[in-house]
């Protein structure tokens, strides 16, 4: 058997994106929408894998309420291939669940895992960055290697990994010294000037087997609550789970050593309204973005995305950051300098008992 036939991926869809409602819901969230082109966001992810893991080896990881629509928008996953957690319980519960799972099949499992809800037009430099990653674990089975983005701005709605000492030298790969998360813009400018610090895109690579020995050594609830509920089918067994979210965070990095490989592809979490502005932007060359052009009429703004799911013209006229969404229930004019609204828009909402919007 080839080393290749022992890597797998698992596209982590558990997510329910609150932080672009209303076009995000919790019965569809953004990883299920096309943002970005004619494809959701997770069949492009799905898609960046083709020709770098076997396909037999492509796994999705995601709760049960979104399995079937899951299985619906990825017709060429086999049913088998998506590992469904019978509640929520954070990551780090679902990374014991599918790491179990994959080990079980394969014991020599290397598994790649990311988000299903990124953009990523630099699929060549992605690709790549993929087979540095399981080079270095398949001769490095005790490390956990994490995906570093050279960051290219001061962004404070990312975190941040500082690196240390370089472990390997082709590709470079670094020691993880230590993770911060969302800094002011001034401590995230220093960063970027620095050159110590990466964007912590939350795509990790390990075995399989390295993955449960420090989730066991960590805190033993958590394997064993995944290992219980695959043995019974029983959702009071999983849900045993401690609730811990930090998927990488929780492990021993003494033990367990934590690598960074560095990436400089085009990336954006699209975790908010202005990252789906900036991703668009830069697609289309211009700041003011609208997704149906021929119901939006403006004069004079910049800056701006307007989104419209229906007929309805939507007209803007001297606008400066401000992102217009229209669907057929919920308008939402939002101003992009203050993202940190969200949270209290949607606290409001459930407040005043109107949870079927959310």
């Amino acid at each position: 058997m080839t080393a290749s036939a022992h890597r797998y991926a698992v596209v982590v869809a558990g997510g329910a994106g609150t932080r672009l409602w209303p076009l995000s819901r919790q019965n569809l969230p953004k990883q299920m929408q096309s943002l970005m082109s004619d494809k959701t966001l997770i069949a492009e992810t799905v898609d960046r894998l083709r020709g770098v893991v076997p396909w037999e080896n492509v796994y999705v990881s995601t709760t049960a309420n979104y399995s079937g629509t899951i299985s619906e928008l990825l017709p060429d996953v086999a049913d088998e291939n998506i590992i469904v957690e019978p509640v929520a319980r954070g990551t780090s519960a679902a990374f014991a669940l599918f790491a179990s799972t994959l080990y079980d099949k394969d014991p020599q499992a290397v598994i790649f895992s990311l988000a299903s809800d990124h953009a990523i037009t630099e699929v060549d430099r992605f690709q790549q960055t993929l087979r540095d990653c399981y080079g270095f674990i398949e001769a490095n089975r005790g490390h956990v290697a994490l995906v570093g983005i050279k960051p290219t701005r001061p962004d404070t709605g990312l975190g941040y990994i500082k690196v240390r000492g370089i472990i390997s030298e082709d590709p470079a790969v670094f020691a993880a010294e230590k993770f911060v998360e969302k800094p002011s813009r001034e401590v995230a400018a220093s960063y970027v000037a620095s050159g110590e610090y990466y964007w912590n895109a939350a795509y990790y690579c390990f075995a399989a087997a390295t993955l449960l020995e420090a989730y066991d050594d960590a805190d033993p609830r958590l394997l064993a609550a995944a290992r219980s509920y695959r043995r019974t089918g029983d959702s009071a067994d999983y849900e045993a789970a401690p609730r811990k979210v930090h998927e990488v965070e929780v492990i021993d990095s003494r033990k367990y050593p934590l690598a960074v490989v560095p990436a400089e592809f085009a990336w954006s979490d699209i975790g908010n309204w202005q990252a789906l502005h900036r991703a668009l932007a830069e697609i289309a060359g211009e700041s003011m973005v609208a997704t149906n052009s021929r119901q939006h009429i403006d004069v004079d703004s910049t800056n701006c995305l307007v989104y419209s799911d229906d007929e309805r013209i939507v007209a803007t006229a001297g606008l400066d950051s401000i992102v217009v969404v229209s669907t057929k229930d919920v308008v939402l004019v939002l101003n992009m300098e203050q993202l940190e609204k969200m949270p209290e828009l949607l606290t409001a909402l459930r407040d005043k008992n109107m949870v079927e919007y959310l």
